[in-house]
């Protein structure tokens, strides 16, 4: 462990990275924490070098939780093309830079999370009536971020010819839209949707994501304790509703509304699945099991009718959040896709509660919106009411091939 640590010379301009310091008690004095520092309702570094945004207070919460108050935290800025670096040479302690957890950088990095759900969109000119999807851009001129792979989804499940430009930064890319050098900027809508406020009468979002992300902090690989320490903190964050203040606060003044809170996983480097040791309740199996029937077979009625009544709402949009045909934002181009839940592990926890584990797969989705219906893993929460087992709440998760 270092026992001392570097300081960010703003005012001089040297960014000069450190390590976390520690306590004799293994507490950590002080964090390095990597941000984005140019986007607008994420993370923007202010004119008096303090920091503002939704991935600063997520980042300003877990340090506090792992106690390290906002006064001794030191923010490195963390382009999408140097994440990785940072993490690997120990100059940062953890990144929350709009990361999104994918396979490809689970290979490289520990993440915990994730903290929130974003789909990659695109940002037009207000009076720009051509591009209403991302199809609509062959021949046209895209610009993102160095390090994102925005651009490479685009070229090769939507528009084989669309024109691209990378820049260092997104704030660049939208200098050039305004200007009219290029025709869209892509990246997550939340992004986008936070420049689109700064400039309302110039630009706007499409509003027809094709991916869904999830943000994760990114933490050195292999460092389990603290990726670990950091999911607590965020599934914290989500219990006491501090995120659902940083959403109102930061992001929904743009006009966009970001999905509910995510389910928090289990650390993946560190996860293992098992099923209860004992045998649960004959009559919570089968009410499980009929779950699942329903739900396969789009008896939804039938379903319902398996559902506490006060988490009805709540049940009914997350299903119509993840089920194809009742996605308003994709259209007919999935209406014979199909899903199948199996449910994977069922665990009574008292003589009235009990949660189940169970797993959707997706088929005849077009291959261009794979990494939109992604699989997904869901958690459920049962409870015996009246001498009936009911669903009284299900997460969402995810799946990464």
């Amino acid at each position: 462990m270092k026992h001392s640590i570097l300081t960010v010379g703003l005012a001089s301009g040297l960014m000069l990275a450190a390590a976390c310091a520690y306590r004799t008690d293994d507490t950590p004095w002080t964090f390095t924490i990597g941000i984005k520092f140019d986007q607008p309702g994420l993370s923007v570094m202010g004119e008096d070098g303090v920091p503002y945004g939704f991935d600063v207070d997520t980042a300003t919460y877990i340090a506090k939780y792992l106690g390290v108050e906002a006064e001794r935290i030191s923010w490195r800025e963390a382009p999408s093309n140097r994440r990785e670096e940072l993490l690997e040479r120990g100059e940062v302690d953890f990144v929350v830079a709009s990361y999104s957890i994918t396979a490809d950088r689970q290979k490289a990095v520990s993440f915990a999370g994730p903290y929130l759900l974003a789909g990659q969109d695109l940002l037009v000119r207000r009076d720009e009536a051509g591009i209403d999807r991302p199809e609509a851009l062959d021949g046209r001129t895209i610009c993102t971020g160095e390090g994102s792979t925005s651009a490479d989804k685009i070229k090769r499940d939507f528009a084989t010819d669309v024109l691209v430009t990378v820049e260092e930064t997104y704030s660049i890319c939208v200098d050039e839209l305004r200007a009219g050098e290029i025709d869209a900027v892509s990246t997550d809508d939340v992004i986008l949707a936070g420049f689109a406020a700064q400039h309302p009468d110039e630009l706007r979002v499409v509003g027809r994501p094709f991916t869904r992300e999830r943000y994760g902090v990114g933490v050195k690989k292999g460092d389990i304790g603290l990726q670990r320490r950091i999911t607590h903190a965020i599934q914290a964050m989500i219990a006491d509703g501090a995120w659902d203040r940083a959403v109102a606060t930061n992001i929904e003044p743009s006009g966009y509304r970001p999905l509910p809170a995510p389910m928090v996983f289990n650390p993946p480097d560190a996860r293992t699945t098992t099923n209860n040791p004992t045998s649960p309740d004959p009559a919570l199996v089968a009410v499980v099991e009929q779950l699942a029937a329903t739900a396969n077979a789009r008896q939804w009625q039938s379903f319902g009718a398996l559902v506490c009544p006060e988490a009805q709402q709540a049940v009914d949009a997350l299903l119509m959040q993840y089920t194809p045909q009742y996605d308003g934002r994709i259209g007919p181009e999935v209406e014979e896709a199909g899903f199948t839940n199996t449910i994977t592990g069922i665990t009574q926890t008292g003589p009235d509660s009990a949660t189940f584990l169970a797993h959707e797969s997706f088929t005849d989705v077009p291959a261009k919106y794979r990494q939109y219906f992604k699989d997904i893993d869901y958690t459920g929460t049962m409870a015996r009411r009246g001498g009936t087992w009911k669903l009284c709440s299900l997460a969402a998760d995810f799946v990464e091939p």
